[in-house]
Parts: structure tokens; sequence; C-alpha cells
């Protein structure tokens, strides 16, 4: 009964409106001498759920050839009433397009034309007349089907003015918050969702969330700290493609969907992923208070150990690989290499506890090198200064590049080589970090070490 009476009441503001609208026409037609145009009420069908609907093509997604599937026709006098949880009109990752979701489960929507639908649009929708397909096994509701090129039957758009009445705005919507693993079902098709403690895996840093100078929608792999994973694909055209992915840990929210099996995280507004935590198994290291002087030659350390030294950072800006220690010939030392990553990009920082430069101080070190691989005029490490470095803002802090004797591809392999002493700039009442950078990839996978660090007073 409840049902029935929210339906007549929409009836009875509709015929009100019908009859504002046709006075206003009258008097505009008046004046132009012409007969305005019938209006064409809306009348709901029978309010349906998106199971029920959902329902209705279940024998076409049971054939597992789906060149052999056709779309569905709804014939009967039904209605769909949902909240609209993502659409074309947010961020560009989604075109002529939205997704409505009910209590038993979401349906995407496919127009002729830009929706006009917003996140947070409660809507209903008359389905008489519409057709059901399937694009990869994933539902959709649109208008008159139309033949591919390779000859496969698909769902074409539905006019939303005709099939569409909006009912309000700006109503919350709430995504399920579960794990990938809970995301990768049946259950969650559709649906809007939140995975939380979620990370770009390593091989993903440093790319860009799809190919923005092709407009090409591409997948990234996203994990958890329990290694299980989910793609998520986003389009060449939308706001974010240019981006780089985030390379922290946190959360993410958007639609679940699947394509041949494979279930794909579709993002929903990109103000919505909050990835800015440590990552998965990275100890928090919080930059010490400067020191007059350091030294490290890395000997505490056992072969292959990450390197977390006290005050000191050890951070990866693409590709999540870190410096290492390692055990050669009886000497430990820190090591960086791309080699045998299956990283298209690697940028790892060692960068020291921040020293006081209100005299003059001195820096050395050694480093060598193995393997070398890396082409033309690209250089494995650089040593850099920063002033204005707090812990946090690596990518916008200021990194001056130092002057020093480097390892270089003519040197024999395993063979430290000294840098000289290194004059730090004096600037007083400051301090300065030194950071090393490795920049390397699978293909260019110069293996690249560092030893015997220090920083003391000029003599």
């Amino acid at each position: 009964m409840k049902e029935e009476q929210i339906m007549k009441n929409i009836t009875r503001i509709f015929r009100f409106t019908a009859i504002i609208a046709g006075m206003f026409f009258a008097v505009s037609c008046t004046d132009n001498n012409e007969t305005p145009p019938p209006i064409k009420e809306f009348i709901p069908g029978e309010i349906v759920t998106v199971q029920q609907v959902r329902a209705l093509y279940a024998d076409q997604l049971a054939i597992s050839d789906y060149t052999q599937r056709h779309p569905v026709e709804i014939t009967y006098d039904w209605a769909l009433r949902g909240i609209i949880t993502a659409s074309d009109k947010e961020d560009g990752n989604f075109y002529k397009e939205a997704f409505i979701e009910d209590a038993t489960g979401g349906l995407r929507l496919l127009f002729e034309a830009n929706s006009g639908l917003y996140i947070g649009d409660s809507v209903i929708l008359n389905l008489e007349g519409l057709w059901l397909g399937d694009y990869g096994n994933f539902w959709q509701l649109g208008g008159l089907p139309y033949y591919q090129e390779d000859g496969t039957l698909r769902v074409g758009g539905m006019n939303m003015d005709l099939q569409c009445l909006k009912l309000s705005i700006h109503n919350p919507t709430y995504p399920a918050e579960v794990t990938i693993t809970q995301a990768r079902s049946s259950a969650y098709l559709g649906r809007l969702v939140r995975l939380n403690e979620v990370q770009f895996t390593d091989a993903m840093l440093g790319q860009t969330w799809a190919n923005a100078e092709e407009q090409l929608t591409e997948n990234r792999t996203l994990e958890d700290c329990n290694d299980k994973t989910i793609i998520v694909r986003t389009s060449g055209y939308s706001a974010a493609a240019g981006e780089l992915l985030p390379a922290g840990n946190g959360s993410i929210t958007g639609i679940v969907t699947i394509f041949n099996g494979t279930y794909q995280f579709l993002v929903r507004d990109f103000d919505e992923v909050d990835m800015t935590g440590s990552r998965c198994g990275v100890v928090d290291q919080p930059l010490g208070t400067p020191v007059e002087t350091l030294s490290e030659n890395f000997e505490s350390f056992s072969d292959n150990d990450d390197i977390y030294i006290s005050g000191w950072q050890n951070i990866a800006t693409a590709g999540g690989r870190i410096w290492l220690a390692k055990l050669f010939s009886g000497n430990r030392y820190a090591q960086a290499t791309g080699y045998n990553s299956n990283l298209s990009s690697m940028v790892t920082w060692l960068i020291t506890r921040p020293v006081t430069i209100s005299t003059q101080k001195v820096l050395s070190f050694q480093t060598a090198k193995a393997y070398w691989a890396h082409t033309e005029t690209n250089f494995p490490m650089e040593v850099l200064i920063s002033t204005d470095y707090d812990g946090n803002n690596i990518t916008t802090a200021t990194w001056t590049p130092l002057t020093a004797v480097l390892a270089q591809k003519t040197d024999p392999d395993h063979t430290f080589i000294s840098s000289g002493n290194v004059s730090l700039p004096v600037a007083a009442g400051k301090s300065a970090v030194i950071a090393f950078r490795y920049t390397g990839s699978q293909t260019e996978s110069t293996t690249y070490r560092i030893d015997n660090i220090a920083v003391t007073a000029a003599k």
C-alpha cells in the first residue's frame, strides 16, 4: 500500500505540473499564434527490483558463447526505482552511462547522449520497451539493439527524457566497505563499494591512471596487504588519466564490474581516492632531528635486509623497490638495482638524517657498480642536498645536485670508488639532508652500491 500511495502522489504531482506547464505554453503560444505541443505525462509502471530486472537476462548469460546471445526486450509495464551511484557527469571516467542501485544490486544504464544524471539522484526508470544485454558478462540496460562490426548484437542507448523521472537530488550514497576478496564476487557486481587498506602494486608505481596522451583506457593492478588483487580500469578521457597513481596505501571508492571473468573496479570520483598512508610492510620513518656529524657503514645489517636507520628514510617513489643491505667479499653496503624487477620505472631514495650546516661540513662516501645496463647519458645515481625537506614533501622539496666522484660504466665491477671530499653549502641556523637517488627499470638495471657515508666538520 505504501508503494501504491507513493505512485499516486507522484502521479498527482505530474498532473499538476502538466496543468501549470500547459497554462504557461498557452500564454506563450497565443503570442506566437502557435499550437502548443502536447504534454506527455510520466506514469511509472509497477516498481520492481534490480534483481528482478537482471533475472530476465539470466538465460542469455548462461550461454557460454557470447556471439550466440541476443538482447532481451522488457515487455512488462515495470519501473525501477533507485539511487544513481556513478555517472558520466563526474570526472569523465564514464561515457553516456550511469549506474543505478537499490537494495538488491546495481545495474549499468546506457544512454544515447550524456545522461544528465548526477551521483545521488533518486530516479524512477520506466522499463517497458527497453532492452537488456551484456558486455563481457556484465548486464547493460539500454535502448534498441544494434549490430557491431563483428556481427554481435549490442544494446544501444536509451532516451533519458522519455524513460527517466528524477525524484530528488543530492541524496547520500553509502558504499559497502568490503575487502578485495569480497568485491570479487557476484554479490557486489554493479554495486558501489569502498576498498580500504589497499595500494597499487609495486609494478604500477610511477605509471599514470591511463594513457591521457592517446586517450586510451588502461588497467592498473590494486592489491591489499594479503596480496589479493583487483583490476582498476580507467578511461583515457578521464580527468585523472594523466596523473600519477598514488604511491601510498589507503581507500578507494567505485563500482565493481566484470569483463569475461576478470573483476574490475571503476573509480566514480577521483576526489574519493585517499591513498597517502604507508604501504604494506613499510616501516614508519620519521626524519630525525639535526646532528653535527654522521657516519654509516651498514655493517649492522644482514644480507638482503631493508635498510632502516633511525632518523633516516628509505623511500621508493616509483616501482616500490628500496635500498637493500648486501654482503659481498666480507663487506656490507647499500645496494639498489632494477635487475629482475619487471618495473617500467624505479626510483628509490636513501635520505640521511639532517646535519647542521651553520659551519662548513664535508660529505664523503664510496660507490661501486656492477652489470652496467643504463643507456646513453642515463646515469643510475644522483647525490642531492635539500635544506627544506621536512620528511614528507619529497616531490615539492628543493633538491640541489652535489658534485662528487661516482663509479662509472668504465670502472671495474664491484670496485669501490671514493667520492672525494664534497663541501656542503653553509647556511646560518640551517640543516640539510643528503639523498642518494637511484633511477632505473627492468631494462636499465645497473646495480649500484654505496658505502662509508660520512659528514664531518671541515678541517
